[in-house]
């Protein structure tokens, strides 16, 4: 059985998906990728990655082209915050066919799903959809939209999609159960695992008092974008209440944005907040490992992928409900909790909470749960779904 994943650009934490898939397909899977996207993302050098550990199994499409709309040039850097990018996309369909696959994969309605589905229709090919959005991230979708892809559905063998959050979406578009598979999104998250094993006792002691001035307080760990769609103001201000009871306590925010400055001029004063900024991953584990609790309080994610990564490194977990992985990966009593990010009690109910909690104990249960969503269980459950 010859499966092949039609994949416009995807990062680093699928790698290791896909080759796994590549193992258990018995090196009959394939994925098709685009060069151009990968420069336009500044990722360019990530393509001779992919060939390193994919090899034959990577089938780059040099005639895939992206036109921005706010510069009306081709194949140019986008500014991410204007216009939109249209596909050009050449040659998509013959280059399925030298493949031959047995099975299709798209993602999403949009980019080259529309010539897959085609190519599938015509030579009798099943396609799957990978898909990761949510009904909370869809909430705005246009009807013209939404009747486009309960057209589209028709068409489509299968979904293959991140978790339960994302199923109740596909379903809302009248989509059978039965059709849609929870495979999940891995994160890789080895490399801060072995960094933090790497570390002495005596090494996690004094980089942890560098923050921490006093034993009783406790290390709240973000790490992700300084943006809006974070909810990062929301949690500074429930932060500042938090302290009034919890003095000893401090919060880390490791990443850049757009409103990283701002937040930085409006909470100077409070010392317990470390705005770090951008810190290059290849430290980033150094803070996983003083950490006590991992903090998500975005207002907009399908999967945060930083939930699953701090899960696997041993850390109780508090997100939004907002964040589509919540369900399955944050149960309260267990590893952590929830809370409503625009509601200011339930963040601060939510960051006292750990005060009162087992912390090892629900660290050990987050190592537990992310188990169940790691790369070998997500692909495990993909290839039961494309072989049923």
């Amino acid at each position: 059985m010859k499966v092949l994943y039609c994949n416009p650009v995807f990062f680093e934490y699928r790698l290791p998906f896909y080759k796994e898939l590549k193992r258990l397909f018995k090196d009959d899977f394939y994925v098709m990728y685009s060069p151009i996207r990968f420069r336009l993302c500044g990722k360019e050098n990530f393509c001779l990655k992919v060939k390193e550990e994919l090899g034959e199994n990577a089938i780059p499409l040099h005639s895939d082209h992206v036109f921005d709309t706010y510069s009306m040039r081709f194949d140019c850097m986008p500014d991410i915050e204007c216009g939109k990018r249209i596909p050009f996309t050449f040659g998509l369909m013959r280059t399925i066919r030298k493949v031959k696959p047995d099975v299709l994969i798209t993602e999403g309605y949009f980019q080259w799903t529309p010539l897959v589905l085609l190519y599938g229709l015509f030579f009798n090919v099943p396609v799957y959809m990978g898909y990761e959005r949510t009904l909370h991230t869809e909430r705005y979708t246009g009807k013209l939209k939404l009747l486009y892809r309960k057209l589209f559905n028709k068409f489509f063998e299968g979904f293959l999609v991140n978790g339960t959050e994302t199923k109740h979406y596909v379903e809302s578009l009248g989509v059978p159960s039965n059709h849609i598979y929870i495979g999940g999104m891995s994160a890789d998250a080895t490399f801060l695992r072995s960094g933090i094993a790497a570390m002495s006792a005596g090494q996690r002691s004094t980089l942890r008092r560098e923050y921490l001035l006093h034993e009783e307080g406790l290390v709240y760990l973000f790490v992700g974008q300084i943006v809006e769609r974070k909810g990062i103001k929301p949690l500074l201000a429930a932060w500042n209440e938090h302290v009034q009871t919890h003095s000893h306590d401090v919060l880390l925010l490791v990443g850049s944005g757009n409103q990283l400055e701002e937040c930085r001029q409006l909470y100077n004063t409070i010392t317990s907040i470390k705005l770090l900024g951008r810190v290059d991953y290849t430290y980033v584990y150094k803070f996983y490992a003083i950490a006590d609790v991992f903090i998500n309080p975005t207002i907009e994610d399908n999967w945060s992928l930083v939930v699953p990564e701090a899960m696997a490194c041993g850390l109780p977990i508090a997100t939004s409900i907002y964040n589509g992985c919540h369900v399955e990966l944050v149960k309260k009593g267990v590893n952590g909790i929830t809370f409503d990010t625009f509601n200011k009690e339930s963040l601060v109910n939510a960051l006292d909470y750990f005060h009162h909690q087992d912390l090892k104990q629900m660290g050990k249960r987050s190592i537990e749960l992310e188990k169940e969503f790691d790369t070998e269980h997500c692909t495990r459950r993909v290839f039961e779904a494309l072989t049923k």
